[in-house]
């Protein structure tokens, strides 16, 4: 449980679009020192950012600057050094109830009404829809099971999927975006001949009947593409012989301590019962006021919303896994940065080296312009020196996560909004927080 002191005070961000690839400060009751929270019982000495007078300039300042940004933001946003939160804060509501669109027809003081009620109200411990911010657990399961040489990044395709039409793409060219497979996000929705949530046993043998055309032939250039994290996500069920799922949480969620994360799968079941209100939608089946199904977790769990404000209904393609399907807090998060990319208790330095190394360099040398790891992105400045991050846009979610290896600067934004409120805020951020930290 992370300790906790008496003021919250809050703030941030950090944006970079997720195409492109895509914390709270407490101060003791007397109003002095940062105070670390615990992970896995763990307690880290207190980050060195200057005197304390220091310190509460720069908390000052990255609270007005989240004050300001949160003037449009539905979300949380935290910033912390290694396991101590320095800001963290909550803006608006689970759900926005801004039409009746979605929850059926009701007049706009019943919608009013049911925003404002107190249980509707955002927390810091609030459960996101993480989107493209999961591919770094899909890349840690196969890095794992390739550490423990149960599999290889050099292995292909064609080991795994008998039929497949892409025989010859690696792991490695999964892992980095350079298959040049299909997008799956692109393909019509009558080719699939299920009325309910799609799943990945489902996508493949789609891919192994109708055999879509590729973008480029494997290795020999850079697209981002959903479709390869989904496969992997596949290949760690078979290594594994467990499913996916339970894969990725006895393997790295239980040792980063992280007891509030799961995936949509569990959150609805592939095939819910009548239990829970159902409404037809233009993609298959949505569920509009669902509940984490029994032991799952206890916390608030937000849902997403367009630009508009409107309920961004449940889309067949949720229960695809790998790519996306991943739920948790900014909280956990930070639990799982600690843990799996600065303390190395999941896997040795040497793969989270490579794994935060750029990995998609192309055959000519050339590098792209998007460097990516092992699902993750990089970018790296004079001023602001190696970000490791991620984006995620995807059914009225829109997150970033990044952490710098220099410092264990760690910065997380989760929204349930997409209205682009935080994009284009990174360099200004950085700035405020390197600026007063020296």
């Amino acid at each position: 449980m992370l300790k906790r002191i008496s003021i919250i005070f809050f703030v941030f961000f950090l944006c970079i679009s997720f195409l492109k690839a895509d914390c709270f400060l407490r101060k003791d009751s007397s109003g002095g020192f940062l105070v670390p929270f615990s992970i896995k019982n763990l307690t880290t000495a207190i980050p060195d950012i200057g005197n304390a007078n220091d310190r509460d300039v720069l908390i000052d300042s990255l609270t007005l600057f989240a004050d300001n940004l949160g003037k449009r933001l539905n979300g949380t946003i935290l910033i912390a050094r290694h396991d101590t939160i320095l800001v963290e804060k909550a803006y608006g509501y689970l759900h926005l109830y801004r039409s009746h669109d979605g929850y059926g027809w009701m007049p706009a003081s019943e919608l009013e009404k049911r925003r404002l009620q107190p249980s509707n109200a955002m927390t810091s411990n609030s459960i996101f829809e993480l989107a493209s911010v999961s591919k770094q657990f899909t890349a840690a399961a196969i890095l794992k099971l390739c550490s423990e040489e149960r599999m290889s990044l050099s292995d292909t395709l064609g080991q795994y999927f008998p039929g497949i039409p892409y025989k010859e793409v690696t792991v490695r060219q999964l892992l980095t975006h350079t298959s040049g497979l299909p997008e799956y996000f692109n393909f019509e929705y009558k080719i699939y001949d299920t009325a309910t949530f799609i799943t990945n046993d489902d996508l493949v043998r789609i891919l192994v009947k109708t055999k879509p055309q590729r973008m480029f032939l494997s290795g020999q250039g850079y697209k981002y593409c959903n479709t390869n994290y989904a496969l992997l996500a596949s290949i760690v069920s078979i290594v594994s012989g467990e499913s996916f799922e339970q894969y990725v949480r006895d393997h790295l969620w239980k040792p980063a301590g992280m007891k509030n994360t799961f995936f949509f799968t569990e959150l609805v079941g592939l095939y819910p019962g009548g239990e829970q209100p159902e409404c037809a939608v233009r993609k298959g089946q949505d569920y509009v006021n669902v509940k984490p199904l029994e032991g799952v977790t206890t916390l608030p769990l937000t849902r997403g919303h367009w630009r508009t404000g409107n309920l961004a209904l449940y889309d067949r393609l949720n229960g695809i896994l790998g790519d996306k399907g991943v739920f948790t807090n900014a909280e956990d998060l930070v639990r799982w940065t600690n843990v799996y990319f600065m303390e190395y208790q999941i896997l040795t330095k040497d793969w989270i080296d490579e794994a935060t190394r750029c990995q998609n360099k192309l055959p000519n040398g050339t590098v792209p312009r998007d460097m990516y790891g092992y699902g993750v992105h990089l970018e790296e400045s004079p001023e602001h020196g190696l970000i490791v991050y991620h984006g995620g846009l995807w059914n009225g979610y829109h997150n970033l996560w990044a952490y710098r290896p220099s410092d264990g600067l760690i910065i997380i934004f989760l929204s349930n909004l997409y209205n682009s409120s935080h994009s284009g805020q990174s360099n200004e951020l950085l700035n405020i927080y390197d600026r007063q930290s020296l």
